[in-house]
């Protein structure tokens, strides 16, 4: 198809039980890549071993952060454009052919990303999933958000994304302080640079993030503070950010408070019959305003130490 090469970067640590699948799908790609470089974070159980079985790179990061894994990759890669994804994740067979066949169209684009299916099962891992395709749940965020059309887009997802390797060089590459939000931060500088991000849907990424409900607070935890601390100050933080106006609010004006309460409350009751209704699975009347709180208290108590530990930005190349 071209003489242009891709490689595959997949940032790793203890992921015995998924990796396998995720170079299985690879390894069916209707567009092979030049190569698949497993960055290694020092796991402790049989990742490498599991990976080893397939035709890969494997390189080690002493960062110990996602951003530095990203960043290993990235400065060991041979190919002219650079794809990412995760070790829980599947990418359907035409990801990377329809991704690069996108950036290629799209002359000014650095980077090019396409939906994701969470494909966890139980309970709370499916409440989890419809939230997520909600404003609530995602923000203006695309993950786990389908749309009909080809559409520039804000940010793509580090699970999920194909870049011109120059694009990334010309910002400076990743920010290898960060542990979450690395891929945000760097759609950011491209953005500012002038390039565009491309959202495609024409393809999609499985993903499978099975996990409880203490990991999934955990999880939201660190993206509140890893947003804070990349200085991502948008729609996204509108609800942890209006925290300390909320607490004035309650001592000047308790009532005013108690009526915010009641109207967001609403709305995430107003959500959970809709999304029950659109299911037809009645638990998700309870599940998904549990869900959507536990979420919004856990990033916005992570947002909050993410802004008291603020501080510089150590890219990979400067």
């Amino acid at each position: 198809m071209s003489e242009e090469k891709i490689s595959v970067i997949i940032p790793v640590r203890n992921e015995e039980n998924k990796i396998e699948s995720c170079l299985k799908s690879l390894s069916l790609q209707t567009l092979q890549p030049h190569e698949i470089i497993v960055v290694e974070g020092h796991s402790t159980d049989n990742t490498v071993e599991k990976a080893k079985k397939f035709p890969i790179k494997i390189f080690y990061e002493t960062y110990g952060t996602i951003g530095g894994a990203r960043q290993v990759g990235l400065e060991n890669a041979q190919g002219d454009f650079i794809a990412f994804t995760d070790a829980d994740c599947m990418p359907e067979k035409n990801w990377l052919e329809t991704e690069f066949h996108v950036l290629k169209k799209n002359k000014n684009a650095a980077g090019v990303g396409c939906s994701i299916e969470n494909v966890s099962k139980g309970t709370w891992e499916e409440t989890i999933n419809e939230l997520s395709k909600t404003f609530i749940g995602s923000g203006r965020s695309i993950q786990g958000r389908r749309f009909k059309k080809e559409k520039k887009v804000l940010s793509i997802s580090g699970c999920n994304s194909l870049y011109r390797k120059q694009s990334l060089y010309d910002v400076g590459g990743f920010n290898v302080k960060l542990n979450i939000c690395e891929d945000t931060e760097i759609n950011r500088r491209l953005r500012k640079q002038g390039y565009d991000l491309i959202y495609t849907p024409k393809t999609k990424v499985l993903h499978d993030h099975t996990r409880g409900i203490k990991l999934f607070a955990k999880r939201m935890f660190q993206y509140g503070q890893g947003r804070a601390q990349s200085k991502l100050f948008d729609i996204q933080v509108l609800l942890p950010a209006s925290i300390p106006i909320l607490v004035l609010l309650g001592v000047l004006l308790p009532l005013h408070l108690l009526i915010l309460i009641g109207l967001y409350l609403l709305i995430l009751f107003s959500f959970s019959i809709f999304i029950s209704a659109k299911n037809k699975k009645p638990q998700f009347l309870l599940t998904i305003p549990s869900i959507a709180l536990l979420q919004h208290i856990a990033y916005g108590l992570g947002f909050w130490k993410g802004v008291f530990k603020m501080g510089g930005i150590k890219l990979g190349f400067v």
